[in-house]
């Protein structure tokens, strides 16, 4: 029930009562209705112009209250389709909702074989990565390897160079000393131990026989048996063969049949005469 309505309910209640405390009073005072209606004329007419005017009021409410009504039905009508277009919505969303679901089951499924595979695949790049850096450090020795191997190379070469260089000197110096055999009738089969070095002297000692100390020793080129010529200036005093050695002198044995002179201290002594 709206406002109105309970409005008009009072006011029909109020006139109610009023008309009842009247009909009491008439009741009780044993008058005539007609006089009391007669003497009450200008109530009763002001109360029907009241009733009327609240009839008239009433009808306004009615009137508004049907038109609210038409319009709370509208609504209301409004309302139920939306709730429709939202029971609608709702059924579509729930079974988006349940693709969704599906969708979600499937993905986390995906996700998970995923992870295996991430999982498996990084202990393959780990594995990788240790055979990587085995084969790095192989590759780090190896490296090292080639250039020390390098470095002997080059060093190889560079004694190549010096031993070709050599080669060609010592050819060179075959050479030459292949013109100077040539050039002595010496072959590489003439024995050269009993050949005495080109090397000069003085005698250092003289002893009571036949023996005088010199100069010159192993260190010098001297070998037992070799022959020394003593000479004192420009005359030749004779011939002597070494009998033992040492580094820095020797011990020689004058022979008699070449003996020209009496050999003294300081006389010079040499392999050959030049």
């Amino acid at each position: 029930m709206t406002l109105v309505g309970k409005i008009l309910t009072v006011l029909i209640l109020i006139m109610s009562i009023s008309f009842m405390m009247i009909a009491v009073t008439v009741f009780a005072a044993h008058r005539n209705w007609h006089d009391l209606a007669m003497k009450h004329k200008d109530r009763i007419e002001e109360l029907s112009q009241t009733n009327v005017r609240l009839r008239a009021e009433q009808q306004r409410a009615d009137d508004r209250l049907a038109i609210e009504q038409a319009a709370r039905r509208f609504a209301l009508a409004a309302l139920q389709s939306r709730l429709e277009q939202l029971d609608s919505q709702l059924s579509q969303r729930e079974q988006q909702l349940t693709s969704l679901q599906g969708r979600f089951d499937t993905d986390t499924e995906t996700l998970n074989q995923n992870t295996m595979n991430l999982t498996n695949l990084t202990n393959e790049v780990q594995g990788l990565r240790d055979e990587i850096r085995v084969a790095q450090l192989d590759r780090d020795v190896k490296f090292t390897t080639v250039v020390a191997l390098t470095d002997s190379i080059s060093g190889l070469q560079g004694s190549l160079l010096t031993f070709r260089e050599q080669e060609v000197a010592l050819r060179e110096r075959v050479s030459r000393m292949k013109l100077v055999m040539d050039a002595h009738e010496l072959t590489e089969f003439t024995p050269v131990v009993d050949i005495p070095p080109r090397v000069d002297g003085i005698v250092t000692k003289v002893g009571e026989k036949v023996l005088v100390e010199v100069s010159i020793g192993s260190d010098d080129g001297l070998r037992k048996g070799h022959t020394l010529e003593v000479f004192r200036n420009q005359s030749y005093l004779g011939r002597v063969v070494v009998k033992t050695l040492a580094p820095d002198r020797a011990v020689c044995e004058i022979i008699p049949e070449y003996r020209k002179g009496i050999i003294k201290r300081g006389d010079r002594v040499a392999t050959k005469l030049s």
